[in-house]
């Protein structure tokens, strides 16, 4: 845009900003786009108006049902790919008149009035390429947000965080930390955390060791990167598997997230999945491992009865090698129907507060005299 016509657009959109503190903005609006010369770029700047207008002065529900009914050209996606950077130097401009006035929130308000839009991805994706150097500003202001937001506002929130961090991966980490430090945005970091970071299983141990009940709200969403943690997991384990002595603390540590996740989140383990952990059960000498493995065990007991023969020879060598006594401290609570004190075992283990099922732990102990029950314990 050059600066003339900068100017000119600037003078008209402050024209247009006087006349609706005197006549209101409904009216201003109606009385510029009817009397004065048609221009997609003045209309762009009265939008974005019209949207911090909204944001500032309207509850939530109210503004996005203004937003969305009254917008015709920042809510055009076709309009967006064919104006294209043109669109994002005119918002700039549009902050730079704002800021000039007094305004320092403008990015809050705009952001926020954003979200409610359908193209609100395109928007910040395009600003933060248009901007390199303010799309942690943008960020920041998104999660300032969120409080006020409800659950499926926060959704598209956090998709528009997700298109940012698109664009700068590097960034990720540091995002994630920021959610987890508000505790706001689970989906979010579930997701930054399986396509962009690299410290899966730390990641999940620190947020287990904590209070991770927000952690624990996951959309439907969240399973299919879940399952992906989990797949991740089993595999560090298989690497780590060919020198158990050395590794046993990295395996160590991914049983407790593995088991975090199948507790927390109910993620099933495949019959492949199930016969590696036998694997390491058999070959470990460590009775930190056979303790995180029984509770494993019992966490995803459905899957390991499916591989009742390997599962008995490896119970019965545990229980011979004497490397741990929670074996038989299990079975004996079985025994007595002691099924609290497996539960608390179970989480004192763990060091988490997983919920149990309680119908897995009745059905054992229901069993616990049939072939399956005991080929199972002895």
């Amino acid at each position: 845009m050059n600066p003339e016509a900068e100017v000119e657009l600037t003078k008209r959109f402050l024209e247009f900003k006087r006349s609706s503190s005197k006549i209101g903005l409904e009216e201003a609006l109606v009385q510029f786009k009817t009397f004065g010369q048609q221009d997609w770029k003045f209309e762009v700047l009265c939008e974005l108006f019209y949207i911090q207008f909204n944001v500032q002065h309207e509850v939530t529900e109210r503004a996005n049902k203004n937003i969305r009914a009254n917008l015709r050209l920042l809510n055009n996606e076709a309009f967006l790919r064919e104006n294209g950077v043109l669109i994002f130097e005119v918002i700039e401009l549009y902050d730079e008149i704002e800021y000039n006035q007094g305004n320092m929130c403008c990015w809050k308000y705009l952001l926020e009035g954003f979200v409610h839009i359908s193209t609100r991805c395109e928007l910040v994706k395009g600003l933060s390429k248009n901007n390199p150097y303010a799309y942690r500003d943008f960020i920041d202001q998104l999660l300032q947000c969120v409080h006020k937001l409800n659950s499926i506002y926060a959704i598209q929130l956090s998709e528009m965080i997700f298109k940012i961090i698109e664009e700068y991966p590097d960034y990720a980490s540091m995002v994630r930390f920021k959610l987890v430090e508000m505790q706001i945005l689970p989906d979010l970091v579930t997701r930054l955390t399986v396509i962009y970071c690299r410290d899966l299983v730390e990641f999940l141990n620190g947020v287990f060791y904590g209070k991770s009940t927000w952690f624990l709200v996951q959309s439907a969403n969240s399973g299919q990167y879940f399952v992906k943690m989990k797949q991740r997991i089993i595999a560090e384990i298989e690497t780590n598997m060919s020198d158990l002595q050395t590794n046993h603390l990295a395996i160590s540590s991914a049983i407790r997230a593995l088991a975090g996740i199948v507790g927390y989140f109910g993620i099933k383990l495949v019959d492949t999945e199930v016969a590696s952990l036998l694997k390491v059960l058999s070959l470990t000498g460590t009775e930190r491992l056979v303790q995180l493995l029984l509770c494993l065990m019992l966490l995803s007991a459905d899957q390991f009865l499916k591989k009742q023969k390997e599962l008995s020879q490896v119970l019965v060598q545990i229980l011979q090698s004497e490397i741990s006594e929670m074996p038989l401290l299990i079975l004996v609570y079985f025994q007595t129907d002691a099924i609290q004190q497996i539960e608390d075992s179970i989480r004192s283990v763990l060091g988490m507060q997983v919920p149990i099922r309680r119908s897995r732990v009745v059905v054992y102990s229901e069993k616990k005299r049939s072939w399956k029950m005991t080929n199972f314990f002895l």
